[in-house]
């Protein structure tokens, strides 16, 4: 890249906007309320840029000011469901979804990749007293899902060894897989086998069956889970309970797929 492009390329760049945006991804992942001084720490700026920032949103309507206090408001959820509303993956999946959580006694997810990421954006509870407290707009990282997984099952070879690359790999429970090259031969095995069965890598004794979602040309758009607590079950068993479920629900949901998109 030349010097000339690198300029534009700053140019083009809006600090105010991106630094917007982080504030949001603050209050999203839990964050209740911030101070001025808050996020100045957070986002290495100067006060009176974090004062900006957060009037700026309040007066579009994303934050409240009570004293000190800046407190994200409900209208940040148009952003979210904008994004959802244009999408009609989530509302032709539900039928299917509801099938799946009814007939297994499981929840039922539907998700896709955003970089190194699940996004769920549609999920079917079953009345279990235990599952992981997940709603839609939850991220999880991919690697130890079984969803994740799948979905990482359909990137190009290049993509992959991206995705490898830059992903930061965590030990989350005794049976994480954290070694790049393993987990490399455990999506490709997973891009073979059609689906994937992941037990105990993200949370010690619950487990979860995946299978990607095609669009009749073939391209994979989403994936498709259940989720469950492992008890006493092997994963032979999961297989023979879920898989076939699964596999019947993303081809009743690709059959109801536009040809044209």
């Amino acid at each position: 890249m030349t010097l000339n492009e690198e300029k534009e390329k700053k140019e083009e760049f809006l600090d105010g906007l991106a630094n917007g945006l982080q504030v949001l991804q603050i209050y999203a992942s839990g964050v209740p309320a911030l101070t001025m001084q808050d996020v100045a720490d957070r986002l290495n700026v100067t006060r009176a840029a974090a004062r900006r920032i957060l009037l700026t949103l309040e007066k579009l309507g994303y934050v409240s000011q009570a004293g000190r206090q800046f407190s994200v408001t409900p209208k940040v959820l148009d952003l979210g469901y904008a994004y959802f509303a244009t999408m009609k993956l989530p509302q032709l999946a539900r039928a299917a979804m509801r099938q799946v959580a009814d007939t297994l006694g499981e929840t039922c997810s539907l998700g896709v990749l955003d970089r190194e990421d699940v996004v769920f954006l549609a999920r079917e509870d079953a009345p279990k007293p235990f599952r992981l407290d997940l709603s839609v707009g939850s991220r999880l990282p991919a690697y130890p899902h079984s969803l994740g997984r799948v979905l990482l099952s359909g990137l190009d070879d290049a993509a992959l060894d991206a995705y490898l690359q830059s992903v930061e790999l965590k030990r989350l429970t005794p049976v994480t897989t954290v070694s790049r090259p393993a987990l490399r031969k455990l999506i490709k095995q997973v891009r073979n086998d059609g689906y994937c069965i992941s037990v105990s890598e993200l949370v010690d004794g619950f487990a979860g069956v995946a299978v990607p979602l095609h669009r009749h040309d073939g391209r994979m758009v989403a994936g498709l889970s259940v989720s469950l607590v492992l008890g006493s079950r092997k994963a032979s068993e999961l297989e023979s309970a879920c898989l076939p479920v699964l596999l019947r629900a993303a081809e009743r949901i690709r059959s109801m797929m536009p040809r044209s998109e």
